[in-house]
């Protein structure tokens, strides 16, 4: 947006308060200001550890288009706020910033008596409204593009949080019903769901649910591992049992595979073949490996027992 002047700014409106009233009226218009879409430079969201505050408020203030001042007892009492306030009103004479005064808890006469040019500008009182409607006030005055986008009733559900709320749990509801596709274990993608019985005289069905990792449900129980579950088993958790068949010498070693953990024996591997005993082993190596990582991700050399 541009300034008053014409130069862009980087923030909308700077907000001038004692800390005092932060917790109490402070935060919650600066909150909502920034939940309907205004950029406000407020020391607890714009500060970081390191920043110097002096050069924080001084860039601040020479970066924004408009100048919120909260005009409080505790204002008035203090040095630093004055500061502040002075290098709003120098910045206003020189074309550069706008003023926007709140008058939280004082009177006319309480702002007279410390400013009399503020004393004459129009104000938002917090007697006459709260830190919501005040936000709402203000942003017609410093964003009125925003304010004109949508209704007032969505505007107030902005600045409270309702629409936020809503949207996170819209999203967390989003996130329930897709679990139901994924892998609980690595998120992968559900790629066949079949219905099939439970017992031989097939009264009772459930679904058989087979996703891209490898892992496999069926009734609610394990059928075959995700390789990111924690069970997943190691490569010495199989025994490598060989056979010879000297009569297809390409082939002539098979290699078995025989779990020695029931987590073993929901990962099992098929049979390999050599021309030898050390080729076969290798092939078993290679398919264990094609499970314990379906995604191609290297893994470490997996040792032959």
């Amino acid at each position: 947006m541009a300034d008053i002047d014409g130069t862009r700014r980087e923030w909308d409106a700077f907000i001038s308060h004692a800390r005092e009233d932060k917790d109490s009226f402070v935060l919650p218009l600066a909150s909502a200001l920034a939940s309907l879409g205004a950029k406000i430079w407020y020391d607890e969201f714009t500060l970081k550890i390191g920043d110097s505050l002096s050069e924080s408020i001084d860039r601040g203030l020479a970066s924004s288009r408009y100048g919120i001042v909260v005009l409080s007892r505790s204002f008035m009492s203090k040095p630093w706020p004055k500061r502040e306030l002075q290098g709003l009103v120098n910045r206003e004479l020189d074309g550069h910033i706008a003023v926007v005064p709140i008058w939280h808890e004082v009177g006319r006469q309480d702002v007279s008596d410390f400013s009399p040019p503020l004393a004459d500008k129009l104000a938002v009182r917090t007697s006459d409204a709260g830190a919501i409607d005040i936000a709402l006030q203000i942003l017609q005055v410093i964003r009125p593009d925003l304010y004109d986008q949508q209704p007032r009733a969505q505007l107030e559900k902005l600045a409270n949080g309702e629409a936020v709320a809503e949207l996170q749990e819209e999203l967390a509801s989003l996130r329930v019903r897709l679990s139901e596709y994924q892998c609980p274990y690595c998120k992968a993608q559900m790629y066949q769901s079949v219905d099939a019985p439970l017992d031989p005289e097939e009264k009772h069905w459930d679904t058989v649910r087979t996703f891209d990792c490898g892992y496999q449900e069926f009734g609610g129980e394990k059928r075959r591992l995700c390789p990111k579950d924690p069970d997943f088993p190691q490569f010495d958790d199989y025994e490598l049992v060989y056979a010879e068949h000297e009569k297809v010498p390409f082939a002539r070693w098979v290699c078995n595979a025989l779990p020695r953990t029931n987590s073993a024996h929901l990962v099992p591997l098929p049979q390999t073949f050599g021309p030898t005993q050390e080729r076969a082993a290798e092939e078993m190596v290679q398919e264990y490996k094609q499970r314990a990582n379906p995604w191609l991700r290297p893994l470490g050399d997996v040792g032959i027992p």
